[in-house]
C-alpha cells in the first residue's frame, strides 16, 4: 500500500510515467518492426493473393430438419480444443500474420495511433459510495493490465487496492467490475480471466486495502449486488464444459469471511431455463429479482427483506409479460420502464400493491429514454434523438428541473451514480471528440466543465471542426426511414469513390451511441468515410423497432443494411469498389449475412465475433437465451427465417466472395470461435474464392477481444485498420 500525498507531486509522477511508457512503447514497436520486416519477404507474394490456406478437411454431413436438407463439411472444428482443431487454427494464424506484416511497408498505423491515445488517455473519476475508483496504470509496467485503485477526496492521491496481474501466471487477468458495501467497508471486484465470461468473485478491505481469503469461482453474468456490509448477491455457473449450452440458473448468496462452500442459494430458476435478474437498495436492505422463462414470454418477481436474518424471497408478481425493466427502489416504491410505451417511459408501484401503477415520467415521442438513473431525490433521465442525447432531471412527482442539451451529434454519459450524491459528473464526447468532463449538481441542474489538478484533460488530435457528422434518415425497401451517421473529414470529395466503411449492429433492441475511437480518426484522416445504419432489431427508435428486426421479422435488420450500403453508393459517398462492411457479435452475424447474400455490393469485410451457423446457435453457451431474437430451431417456421439468412448455410460454391477477415477469440464464450472456424473454412474451400479470406483468432482472449496490455490493445487496432485501407484502396 503507498499514498501519492502531494497532488502536485502526483501529477508530475503521472506526466513523468505517461513519458515512460511511450518510451517503453517505442522501444517495442522498434522490436516488433524489425521482426515484421523479416516477415515481409516471406510474406510477399501472400500481398498479390497467392493464397496457401491451411490443408483443411470435409467431412460432410447431411442434416435434414424441418423439411430442409443441407449438407456441413466442418464439424469436426465443433470440436473446439482437439489437437487437430487447434493445429488448424495455428496456421490459420499463420498465414493471417504474415499478411498483416507484409502490409507494414504499405501503411502502418501504429506510430499514430500511440501518438492520439497518448492525448485522449484518461480517467474518469468513478464515484461509488464514499470514494472515487478508477482503473489506473500509474504503479504498473506499461505491458500489464490496469490496477484498481481509488480517491478518498476527489483531489487527493490514488490509493492501490487490487493489480490483477499477479493473481496468475500466463493468463490475462482484468478487472471489469467492482462493487463497495453499503458503507464502504468491503469491495467486491470481479476478475476476468482470458476473456470468460466465467468470472471470480474477490474481496478487499478499503480501508488498509487487506486481501480477503475466499474466491468465488464461476460467477457468471448479472452483479454483485451487497447485503449491507454483509455479503453479496451473485450468479453462479454449474458448466462442466465451457463452451456446452449454459447452465447459469441459480442466484448464490456469499456471507464475507466465510467459506464460499457454504455459500446459499437463494435461487434456483433450472426448472424454468430462464434468465434472473437482481439488485438490491440503495441501503442494502431490500432484494428484487426477476426470473424470464425459457422463451422469456413471462416473467416473475420476487423481493426479499434483508433486515431478517433468514431472508425468504417472496413472489409479488406471477407470470407477467416482460412489459417492464426493474430500475430502482426508493422511498418504498419500485421504479421501472414499462415496455407498453415505445420511446421509454418511468413508472413505479408499491410492492405491496403491484396493480396499482403510477407514470412518474410519461414517455416523448420521438424522443428515446436510454436510461433512468434514481438519486434520493432526483430521477436522471437520459435521451436520444436524431439530432444526439440530452439529459433531463425530474424530481419523484415527476415535475421538470433541467434540460441539459449537447451540441449536435454528441452523447452524454453519466461517469457513476452513486444513490446519495448531490453532485454528480457527466461527459460528452463524439466519434470524433474524445471525453470532456463536466459536474452537475442535481438539486438546482447547475452544471459546468470540470477542472482539477489531479485530473489530465483529453486533447483531440485535431480541431473540432475538422470533421463532419451527418445524422439523416434513408429509405428502406419497405419504405421505413431508417436513421444513419456519416462521418468524414471537412472538405472531402464526395465523388463517389470514397472508401467507406459501414458499421451497424441490430439486434436484442441496442441503441447505437457515438464513442470516439482512435483508430476512426486514423481512418478518417486518411480520406476515410464512415456511416453507422441504426437497422431495425436494434432499439434506436423504441421498442417497436426492435421487434420489427427480431424472430421472423429478422430479415428485416439485413435488408436495412443492404439498404444502407446502396444509399450511401446512391447519394455519391462511395462505389461497390470503395465500401467496406464492419460489425461484432450480433454486427458480425449482420455483415456475414450481408457478404454471402450481395457480394456484388463490398470489396472488404471484417466482421467480428459472429454468429453465422443459425442451425446450431443453440448448441453452445448462452445461445438458448437468443430464442426471443432469432427464434427457436425446433420451430419449424422461425427455423426456415433463420435459415433464409444463415451466413453458413448461404454460401455458394461458384461465387467469389469479397476480401473478408474474419476476427474471433479462442476463449469466447459468449459466441463460440467454432462460428467463425466452419464460416472461414468453407469460404476458403471452393475454387471461385480467389479473393483473400483470412482467419484471426485471438489468443488468451474473450468476446471483447484484446484486453490485455496497452500496447496489445493498439496493436489490435492498428492491424484492422492496415488491413481495411490497404484492401479498400487497391
Amino acid at each position: 500500500m503507498h499514498e501519492l500525498k502531494n497532488g502536485w507531486l502526483y501529477y508530475q509522477f503521472v506526466r513523468f510515467k505517461r513519458k515512460l511508457d511511450e518510451v517503453i512503447l517505442y522501444l517495442h514497436h522498434q522490436y516488433n518492426q524489425m521482426k515484421r520486416l523479416f516477415i515481409l519477404i516471406s510474406a510477399l507474394p501472400l500481398l498479390a493473393f497467392a493464397q496457401n490456406y491451411p490443408v483443411t478437411k470435409k467431412t460432410p454431413q447431411t442434416i435434414t430438419r424441418h423439411g430442409i436438407t443441407f449438407t456441413d463439411d466442418y464439424t469436426w472444428l465443433e470440436n473446439m480444443r482437439s489437437p487437430e482443431t487447434e493445429n488448424w487454427v495455428h496456421a490459420q494464424n499463420d498465414l493471417t500474420d504474415k499478411h498483416l506484416g507484409g502490409l507494414m511497408s504499405k501503411i502502418y498505423p501504429l506510430p499514430t495511433l500511440v501518438k492520439y491515445d497518448n492525448q485522449t488517455d484518461f480517467n474518469i473519476p468513478n464515484k461509488n459510495r464514499k470514494y472515487f475508483y478508477s482503473l489506473v496504470r500509474y504503479t504498473d509496467d506499461a505491458l500489464q493490465t490496469a490496477s484498481l485503485a481509488y480517491k478518498k477526496k476527489l483531489d487527493g492521491a490514488f490509493i492501490a487496492l487490487v493489480n490483477p496481474n499477479f493473481f496468475y501466471s500466463g493468463k490475462t487477468v482484468n478487472i471489469i467490475d467492482y462493487e463497495p458495501s453499503v458503507n464502504s467497508k468491503t469491495l467486491a471486484y470481479k476478475l476476468m480471466i482470458n476473456g470468460s465470461d466465467q468470472h471470480e468473485i474477490r474481496f478487499v478491505t478499503v480501508d488498509g486495502g487487506k486481501k480477503l481469503p475466499e474466491v468465488i469461482k464461476n460467477a457468471k453474468f448479472g452483479g454483485m449486488a451487497w447485503k449491507a456490509d454483509e455479503g453479496v448477491f451473485y450468479n453462479k455457473n454449474i458448466n462442466t464444459s465451457q463452451f456446452a449450452v449454459d447452465s447459469t440458473f441459480q442466484v448464490y448468496y456469499h456471507k464475507v469471511g466465510t467459506d464460499v462452500t457454504t455459500d446459499k442459494m437463494v435461487f434456483d430458476a433450472s426448472d424454468a431455463k430462464g434468465q434472473t435478474h437482481y439488485f438490491t437498495s440503495a441501503d442494502g436492505t431490500r432484494l428484487f429479482l426477476t426470473v424470464a422463462n425459457k422463451r422469456e414470454s413471462e416473467v416473475d418477481v420476487y423481493y426479499a427483506d434483508l433486515t431478517k436474518d433468514n431472508f425468504e424471497l417472496k413472489k409479488f408478481i406471477d407470470k407477467s409479460p416482460p412489459d417492464f425493466d426493474l430500475s430502482g427502489y426508493t422511498n418504498g416504491r419500485i421504479y421501472y420502464s414499462s415496455k407498453e410505451s415505445n420511446w421509454g417511459d418511468v413508472r413505479s408501484f408499491d410492492p405491496d400493491s403491484p396493480a396499482e401503477k403510477k407514470v412518474v415520467i410519461p414517455q416523448y415521442q420521438n424522443q428515446l429514454l436510454i436510461h433512468a438513473y434514481f438519486f434520493e431525490n432526483r430521477i436522471l433521465c437520459k435521451y436520444k434523438n436524431l439530432d444526439g442525447s440530452y439529459l433531463m432531471l425530474f424530481d419523484y412527482n415527476g415535475k421538470f428541473i433541467k434540460k441539459i442539451q449537447t451540441p449536435k451529434a454528441m452523447d452524454i454519459d453519466v461517469a457513476g451514480s452513486d444513490y446519495y450524491d448531490k453532485d454528480i459528473f457527466f461527459y460528452l464526447s463524439s466519434y470524433t471528440i474524445p471525453p470532456i468532463l463536466f459536474t452537475l449538481n442535481l438539486e438546482t441542474g447547475a452544471n459546468d466543465r470540470f477542472v482539477s489538478k489531479t485530473f489530465t484533460k483529453t486533447t483531440a488530435p485535431f480541431p473540432v471542426d475538422y470533421f463532419e457528422s451527418k445524422s439523416t434518415t434513408y429509405t428502406s425497401r419497405d419504405g421505413v426511414q431508417v436513421p444513419i451517421t456519416i462521418v468524414y473529414k471537412k472538405g472531402t470529395v464526395l465523388n463517389g469513390n470514397n472508401p467507406t466503411l459501414l458499421e451497424a449492429y441490430g439486434g436484442f433492441g441496442v441503441v447505437n451511441l457515438p464513442g470516439y475511437d482512435n483508430g476512426l480518426i486514423y481512418f478518417l484522416n486518411n480520406g476515410g468515410v464512415y456511416a453507422y445504419a441504426e437497422v431495425r432489431g436494434g432499439g434506436d427508435k423504441g421498442r417497436d423497432w426492435h421487434r420489427q428486426g427480431r424472430r421472423l421479422k429478422k430479415i428485416n435488420t439485413l435488408n436495412d443494411f443492404i439498404d444502407a450500403a446502396q444509399y450511401l453508393i446512391a447519394q455519391g459517398y462511395t462505389s461497390p469498389a470503395r465500401l467496406a462492411i464492419t460489425g461484432g457479435s450480433q454486427g458480425g452475424l449482420l455483415v456475414g449475412s450481408a457478404l454471402v447474400q450481395h457480394p456484388e455490393l463490398f470489396k472488404v469485410a471484417i466482421p467480428k465475433v459472429g454468429v453465422y451457423d443459425m442451425a446450431k446457435f443453440h448448441d453452445y453457451t448462452i445461445g438458448r437465451f437468443h430464442f426471443d431474437e432469432y427464434g427457436n430451431p425446433e420451430d419449424a417456421k422461425e427455423f426456415a427465417a433463420m435459415m433464409e439468412y444463415s451466413p453458413y448455410h448461404n454460401i455458394k460454391d461458384n461465387v467469389n466472395y469479397p476480401t473478408t477477415l474474419i476476427i474471433t477469440s479462442d476463449n469466447d464464450d459468449r459466441v463460440p470461435p467454432v462460428h467463425s472456424f466452419k464460416f472461414a473454412a468453407k469460404l476458403q474451400n471452393r475454387a471461385a474464392q480467389t479473393n483473400p479470406v483470412y482467419l484471426k483468432t485471438r489468443s488468451n482472449s474473450g468476446h471483447y477481444g484484446v484486453t490485455t496490455n496497452r500496447e496489445d490493445k493498439l496493436k489490435e487496432e492498428s492491424d484492422f485498420y492496415a488491413f481495411l485501407l490497404y484492401h479498400i484502396n487497391r
